[in-house]
């Protein structure tokens, strides 16, 4: 289990020393995605001392880092595979378990999603309208986060929150033609549609 220093972990966050460095936080996660005992956001994240949120703006800002991110994963993908062709090729007894399999299996759904049933992380501005969050989950769909089967939730889940926002907003916008329709009204001379009943009506 890695050993948390708290004191230095609140004092960098509270003072934001920790900066990206676009060389050295691009190695890094080449290194961390090559480390099959690792080979996640998470353990970057720890590595680097820095949140998830943090890590994901990170991406956004930087194309070198987000290309290298992008290429780790390939990289640590690929070593997924190659462990499972390995594992695949061993012959056990009859009627034993393949603890090996097992644990490649789960690290599949643990580093991709695969057959995983579990919650998920996004990366949305809760104060964004529901039209930026379909945008930001098409991005953060886009670094490889999702299965295909999440992304197409969210999106349907995403679509209703943006119809009922729209409601809403056709309905603000409805009252408020309303209000100005009645104000109109109470101002209008009969005689005199266009003259305002405020003003007095000079000889």
């Amino acid at each position: 289990m890695k050993k948390i220093d708290a004191e230095a972990l609140y004092e960098s966050i509270k003072h934001k020393r920790i900066k990206l460095d676009e060389k050295k936080h691009s190695m890094m996660l080449f290194d961390v995605f090559a480390n099959p005992n690792k080979g996640s956001v998470s353990a970057f994240c720890i590595e680097a001392g820095i949140s998830d949120s943090s890590f994901y703006r990170w991406l956004d800002k930087n194309e070198t880092f987000k290309e290298c991110y992008g290429l780790a994963k390939m990289y640590c993908r690929e070593n997924w595979e190659e462990e499972g062709r390995t594992i695949s090729e061993e012959v056990n007894m009859p009627g034993t378990s393949n603890h090996k399999f097992e644990r490649w299996r789960m690290l599949g759904w643990i580093k991709f999603g695969i057959g995983k049933n579990s919650r998920i992380r996004l990366n949305l501005d809760p104060n964004s309208t529901p039209n930026e969050h379909y945008g930001q989950l098409l991005k953060q769909a886009a670094e490889g986060d999702f299965t295909a089967g999440e992304i197409k939730q969210l999106m349907e889940a995403v679509n209703v929150g943006l119809n009922t926002h729209q409601v809403f907003k056709l309905q603000k916008e409805i009252d408020q033609l309303k209000f100005d329709l009645t104000i109109m009204n109470e101002n209008s001379n009969e005689h005199n549609p266009v003259s305002d009943k405020g003003i007095t009506k000079k000889d």
